[in-house]
């Protein structure tokens, strides 16, 4: 679903990863920076929010995957506060806990409040899966059907064979 019609950035295959702030569903803050400093091991965002059905059937997919990668970062990043027309749509912390509860993941959830991330990497359609490798972006797919994973676990082998 397209959600705003504003200025942008476009993702590119090989360019930097656009750093950003946001606070996790605990309150603690994470920024990317800061992790890509500490942290040489890829990284997995999913751009969702709670009214996306497809982000509702990816988040499984990815904790599935998430187990057979244990030294790839996954993070779901819940994006709030973008415009459609003239609504602003915000995410209630509380409704965005439910979900994840209910879809039995332990994947760490980042509250990108403002939308601020989202419009680093072109998350304008959701969900939006960003893979970054050694602060760089790896890996970029809009949207999810069923089978889209397969190129994921490829693309994650593929970092993992050039790691070993």
């Amino acid at each position: 679903m397209l959600l705003f019609g504003s200025i942008h950035a476009e993702l590119k295959i090989g360019a930097p990863a656009p750093t950003f702030y946001a606070k996790t569903l605990e309150n603690k803050s994470f920024f990317l920076s800061d992790s890509l400093k500490k942290n040489t091991n890829p990284f997995v965002f999913s751009f969702f929010a709670t009214w996306c059905i497809p982000c509702r059937k990816e988040i499984p997919a990815l904790d599935t995957i998430r187990t057979k990668f244990p030294t790839i970062d996954f993070y779901l990043i819940n994006v709030s506060g973008l415009q459609q027309g003239k609504r602003v749509l915000k995410e209630d912390p509380i409704l965005v806990k439910k979900l994840i509860q209910s879809l039995g993941t332990t994947m760490p959830v980042l509250m990108d409040k403002y939308g601020n991330a989202a419009q680093k990497y072109d998350a304008l359609i959701l969900p939006k899966l960003v893979v970054i490798d050694s602060g760089r972006i790896a890996y970029a797919h809009t949207g999810y059907e069923e089978g889209d994973e397969k190129k994921l676990i490829e693309i994650l082998n593929e970092l993992k064979a050039n790691d070993d």
